[in-house]
């Protein structure tokens, strides 16, 4: 009796022990991490933000008394804060440099970092001309001269308690252009003289004409649209694919369908074919029964007798019977109905006599194949029903394990 039970309940079992194992193993990482346990709080590191705590303590009570605390982060001495002034001062005219190759030829626009991470140290930086250079590092001359501009940076380090600053000198050179952005540079700044001579006029007229070459202007393609087709082909695989599993889920269930009635089929047949009626009268009542319940409404559509009906109307146009017959087992797609279509046939040639005792071994198979159906039917159904399990176990276990984790971090 107990083994019968657990093999019922065997996966549910399995999935309270996997979701005991785990809660046990997240509560043992819970506690070998636990830093309040082992009489220690961890501070954050260099520039980051306080973390708080919050713990039991025991003793100073009759209970457990609850304590929050915030704990500062790290901070540096002042020897420890002086090495690393020096060493970022050192490092900050490398850093800076963005795509130039030094402080004496800034040709594009410089990086001028305000937080490194890691040392807990931020940067504000001032421009000691914002004209040619501000303060983000941003190149703001124009007609900058081949010699250069000198001019110079200030920055001033700190940890948050203690500064320190520093003085970068820096020569803003023009860019290296080629012909091609030469011409665009100079074309770019007659538009902007154009802009800044009529600035009442609504339009700014572009020109047409540059150094006695006639000029046309065009918008810069975009190509955004080209993701359109590209959706539509992945749309239309993706129904594609939806109608094939729509088809492939109907031939499935019209399959099913067609089993669990079989052994009903072939039971009325015995039953007319024992009380006198030919093949062609019985399979006619057969059919004239099922209309009627259809009539009614107390019967929902079924594939067998569809099949069947589509079968008795050939034969009553004047399809041979034996035809009909072969081509409602082939229609039908399943091999007990090609089986009933062939023995109904051989009765029909031959006019066997033992009809009804092969019809009733064939009910026997067809009752053995009904149960079998049945079950597998049933456990596709318990199968399906373990995914909301499944996910909801995992979501206890995200519940579980999440503060966990974020207690050991």
């Amino acid at each position: 009796m107990l083994r019968k039970w657990a093999g019922k309940w065997k996966k549910q079992i399995l999935c309270i022990l996997a979701g005991l194992a785990l809660g046990g193993l997240a509560f043992y990482m819970e506690q070998a991490g636990s830093q309040v346990g082992q009489g220690y709080l961890e501070r954050m590191g260099y520039g980051e933000e306080g973390k708080t705590y919050e713990f039991l303590v025991e003793g100073i009570w009759d209970e457990a008394v609850a304590c929050e605390v915030e704990i500062s982060p790290m901070a540096y001495s002042r020897e420890e804060a002086e090495t690393v002034f020096a060493e970022l001062l050192e490092e900050l005219p490398q850093m800076i440099l963005g795509d130039n190759l030094s402080l004496e030829e800034v040709r594009s626009d410089l990086d001028l970092m305000t937080l490194f991470d890691g040392k807990g140290v931020r940067a504000v930086w001032r421009s000691g001309d914002p004209e040619v250079l501000d303060s983000f590092g941003r190149i703001r001359a124009e007609n900058i001269p081949k010699e250069g501009i000198r001019t110079w940076l200030d920055v001033t380090l700190t940890d948050g308690i203690r500064e320190k600053d520093g003085r970068f000198e820096v020569r803003v050179c023009p860019p290296l252009w080629g012909q091609k952005e030469q011409l665009a540079w100079a074309l770019e700044e007659q538009i902007r003289q154009a802009d800044m001579a009529y600035p009442e006029n609504p339009y700014v007229e572009l020109p047409r004409e540059y150094e006695g070459k006639q000029i046309r202007y065009k918008d810069i393609p975009n190509r955004d649209y080209l993701i359109l087709p590209v959706l539509g082909v992945i749309l239309a695989a993706l129904f594609s694919g939806q109608e094939k599993a729509r088809e492939e889920k109907k031939r499935k269930e019209r399959g099913q369908l067609l089993l669990l009635d079989y052994a009903d089929v072939v039971y009325q047949l015995m039953v007319y074919l024992g009380a006198g009626l030919t093949v062609e009268k019985a399979w006619e009542q057969m059919v004239k029964n099922y209309e009627k319940r259809q009539k009614r409404g107390s019967d929902t559509p079924r594939p067998a007798y569809e099949e069947m009906a589509l079968t008795l109307g050939q034969i009553q146009y004047g399809v041979p019977e034996g035809t009909a017959l072969n081509q409602f087992g082939k229609r039908c797609q399943l091999q007990c109905y090609m089986r009933l279509s062939s023995l109904l046939e051989q009765n029909r040639k031959t006019g066997t006599k033992n009809l009804n005792q092969l019809l009733e071994q064939e009910m026997t198979t067809a009752w053995e194949e009904q149960k079998h159906t049945a079950r597998r039917m049933g456990e596709e159904a318990k199968t399906k029903l373990l995914a909301p399990l499944f996910l909801m176990l995992a979501v206890v276990m995200v519940i579980i394990m999440v503060p966990a984790m974020m207690v050991m971090k």
